[in-house]
């Protein structure tokens, strides 16, 4: 849910949590199951609890599907920040430590899609390219006493090495959806059962495609009032998206859609006013029957 590099401007508590990473195990996961038209490429699994991450250190880079598994008690996501210029992750939180609220992010950091917050026990999925480079997986999802989850000390290094063997090529999409500011444009209605989503971010700033399942009985309008605040049990159910999503990027998503009212939301802050852009409009309600 809320994320991208607006938030770290917010974000000198992290000092506290510096030293937040967890070890992870050394090699991804074999080939995941075919989905939509086609097999997706090779899988690498992100269990997330409260709060921290077990992950690989290291993924071979190229075409890859990010599988977030959600071990936690509350919604976590899946947030990817690349590392410019040569530098580390500890770079990284050395700098976070000297931060003041307010202040720019450095400059050598940028969003990469992952997948977002799936229900507590449940799984969600994205496939993208990923560059070789050094990482940080990061989950900015925040809470009602406003204490992101990365100031929890949710936070891990991850090295994306360059890939070997076989090139393996994007899944195929049945549906495309681009990115504007504060919009989502669909080439073709979804429907209900699978579908290969190929997300395409054609905005000025990053976005994110938070996708969520109302509640019988709730509203779009009951889902604004609490994404304001996050206070008390939220009126729909995490089916997972994408995390922030810099301009220019592309993303494909898996979905698998039972009929019912659903929603996207992009509660990332706003490069001008860091109002999230959820109250500039950024939401979209659309029915599966």
């Amino acid at each position: 849910m809320r994320s991208s590099l607006a938030l770290i401007a917010s974000l000198a508590v992290l000092a506290a949590c510096a030293g937040g990473e967890q070890a992870g195990d050394a090699t991804a996961d074999s080939a995941a199951p075919a989905t939509a038209a086609a097999a997706l490429p090779p899988e690498v699994t992100i269990v997330a609890t409260d709060f921290a991450y077990e992950a690989p250190d290291t993924v071979s880079g190229g075409m890859v599907t990010l599988k977030l598994v959600n071990n936690g008690k509350t919604l976590h996501h899946v947030q990817l920040l690349r590392l410019l210029d040569g530098k580390s992750f500890t770079d990284l939180t050395e700098g976070l430590k000297h931060m003041t609220p307010g202040s720019p992010p450095p400059p050598w950091i940028e969003d990469v899609v992952g997948p977002n917050s799936p229900e507590p026990g449940a799984t969600s999925s994205l496939v993208r390219d990923l560059t070789p480079g050094n990482y940080a997986i990061i989950c900015f999802i925040d809470t009602p006493d406003h204490v992101p989850h990365v100031a929890k000390g949710m936070i891990k290094a991850l090295t994306v090495v360059a890939p070997t063997g076989e090139v393996v090529t994007a899944p195929t999409s049945d549906v495309t959806v681009q990115m504007t500011d504060y919009d989502w444009t669909l080439s073709a209605p979804l429907t209900a059962g699978k579908h290969m989503i190929r997300l395409e971010n054609l905005a000025q700033q990053s976005h994110e495609m938070f996708i969520a399942k109302l509640d019988s009985g709730k509203t779009k309008e009951d889902f604004l009032k609490w994404g304001m605040t996050f206070a008390g049990p939220p009126p729909a159910k995490a089916m997972g998206g994408t995390s922030g999503q810099k301009k220019g990027d592309v993303a494909f998503v898996p979905v698998d859609l039972a009929p019912g009212n659903y929603l996207f939301v992009c509660f990332l802050p706003d490069a001008k006013d860091g109002k999230p852009h959820l109250a500039h409009g950024m939401i979209k309600e659309f029915t599966i029957s």
